[in-house]
């Protein structure tokens, strides 16, 4: 029969462990719902009073576990227990959620046996562990690798502490780990990135919106004579020179206030006075948010740079003004030459005539070399002025259909190829380029004449002219069958005046391949030459598709 304490005497004190349950049944105590009297309330008010202090404390127990359980909660991934063998018994089930493996496949096993095989277990950092381990000491943020469910090696830290039986003796241990890789990994960027700014060849600065330097890298020390300490804290106008054109700041803070990158030169004084250039890339740094918070400047050192481009603009202007010089030299020379030099060849011809039957043999030979001589110095001077000429003569240079230019040359060579029985091919279709009609005449005109001149004396001269397309180039190619070029040959053969055999073997002055050169370079082009002795030569001639924007 169920206990009657519905009667205003009884009052009930439930408790969330039943063991707390007591109950007042007039004037006496109760365990439980109906259970039989201890005492009455007078004498047992002492023990109602424990029991509410009981149920406060047990509460309290409640919101601290709680609040610990939730404090663990942000501070570890998962956690786990050990045995006193360090193997493990407990692990929970975050770890899978973490790192996508089962708990199960390390119960049983200890640290060491189930990190990855990447790490050294014989290393001073195990070996400190396993230590404090055997000592039954608390470890905190222990580093170790351990792979993932795809076998992957992720970084793990493990904190724990020893745990012990109520008679005192050693249970194991019990503590937290997490997952760490994408810290350590964000540090190993981080301290990679900031190991290759320190040894950047670069100057690096940066400052706030206030111009205020807050860093420097070690090359901005080198290059300015300012310590990090000296320029920290200061704005980047202790390195202006006044030397830079006052424009070149406007447009750089024009273009930072745009929140734009800038780039451009600066002349400015390093530390003791001495002038330097750099080349500066200056823009803004943006937070997650887009808000520019500081401003970084990457800058070379380009002073030896600078030196060298004035030294070699010097020389180039140098060079320019020797050339026109000598040209000058060459052709004033050549010009005044030819006079004086027509009344030596003319007084010798009339001597020769009036003192002619006079003669004997030697004096006759000695009046022929002498007069020969008069005649070749003058096709040598006419050779040089031509040559002085090319690119002075300010032709406008215009589209040239190659076939056409090919067709006058061969018509200046008739008789020569009619005398020696030569064979000469143009190719059909050959490419329009932009140049002196007058000048690829000439040019060609040498090639073809010489391709048949210097032909071998046991075969009929055959000449080729081709073309190829060479991406940005036309390629011309004028290949012969004749005499060829030895190997030590092939890089003085364009020089002036430089003859590869003798007089009496082939007449010439030596300037032809030489002019050639010229004219192909006035054009901004190129021309080189493949041969091998006794074997023929094809000497090409490369032409720029587009058309030179200033004559060479």
């Amino acid at each position: 029969m169920e206990a009657d304490y519905s009667s205003a005497g009884d009052r009930p004190y439930p408790a969330t462990d039943p063991n707390l349950d007591w109950t007042i049944r007039g004037d006496a105590l109760a365990h439980g719902v109906g259970g039989p009297m201890i005492g009455n309330a007078d004498t047992l008010q002492d023990a109602l009073m424990e029991i509410h202090r009981l149920r406060a404390e047990i509460e309290l127990l409640k919101v601290s576990e709680k609040r610990h359980r939730e404090f663990s909660e942000t501070i570890a991934d998962w956690f786990w227990e050990t045995d006193t063998e360090q193997r493990f018994t407990w692990v929970s089930d975050e770890f899978q959620t973490v790192l996508g493996v089962s708990p199960q496949r390390l119960v049983g096993k200890r640290r060491w046996d189930v990190a990855s095989e990447r790490m050294e277990i014989d290393s001073q950092q195990w070996q400190a562990h396993i230590a404090d381990l055997t000592a039954r000491r608390p470890f905190r943020d222990f580093k170790y690798w351990l792979e993932d469910g795809d076998g992957r090696p992720c970084w793990i830290k493990v904190s724990g502490i020893p745990r012990f039986h109520p008679d005192g003796s050693f249970a194991g241990y019990r503590g937290t780990g997490t997952n760490i890789t994408a810290a350590v990994e964000t540090a190993h960027r981080m301290n990679m990135l900031n190991r290759a700014v320190e040894q950047s060849p670069a100057s690096i600065v940066i400052t706030d919106l206030s111009a205020h330097i807050q860093y420097v890298n070690a090359e901005f020390m080198k290059v300015t004579g300012y310590s990090a300490e000296e320029a920290i804290g200061r704005n980047p106008r202790i390195l202006k020179s006044d030397l830079t054109p006052v424009e070149t700041y406007d447009s750089m803070w024009s273009a930072l206030s745009a929140g734009e990158k800038w780039e451009g030169e600066l002349i400015n004084r390093r530390k003791n006075g001495e002038l330097y250039w750099e080349l500066a890339s200056i823009q803004p740094i943006q937070n997650v948010e887009g808000v520019v918070t500081n401003y970084l400047a990457i800058k070379t050192d380009i002073t030896q740079q600078k030196l060298n481009e004035a030294r070699l603009a010097n020389l180039v202007n140098e060079l320019h003004r020797s050339n026109q010089e000598l040209e000058q030299f060459a052709y004033v020379a050549s010009h005044d030459l030819r006079q004086p030099l027509r009344m030596i060849s003319g007084y010798l011809g009339m001597l020769f005539k009036t003192l002619g039957p006079s003669l004997n043999d030697d004096t006759r030979t000695f009046f022929g070399f002498a007069i020969e001589g008069a005649k070749r110095l003058d096709r040598m001077i006419v050779d040089l002025l031509e040559y002085s000429r090319i690119g002075r003569q300010d032709a406008p240079q215009e589209p040239m259909n190659l076939n056409e230019v090919l067709a006058d040359s061969s018509r200046h060579l008739e008789v020569a190829v009619s005398e020696l029985g030569a064979a000469v091919t143009i190719a059909p279709n050959l490419p329009t380029i932009h140049g002196d009609r007058l000048e690829l005449v000439r040019l060609f005109q040498n090639l073809i004449g010489n391709a048949i001149k210097y032909c071998a004396p046991d075969r009929m001269p055959r000449v080729e002219v081709t073309s190829s397309d060479g991406g940005t180039e036309w390629i011309l190619a004028v290949k012969d069958n004749g005499i060829g070029i030895g190997p030590d040959d092939l890089q003085r053969v364009f020089g002036i005046f430089q003859r590869l055999v003798t007089r009496d073997q082939y007449e010439g002055t030596g300037i032809g391949l030489a002019v050639c050169r010229k004219i192909a370079e006035h054009h901004g082009g190129r021309i080189w030459v493949e041969s091998k002795a006794d074997e023929g030569s094809t000497f090409f001639v490369a032409f720029p598709k587009k058309q030179p924007s200033t004559a060479a």
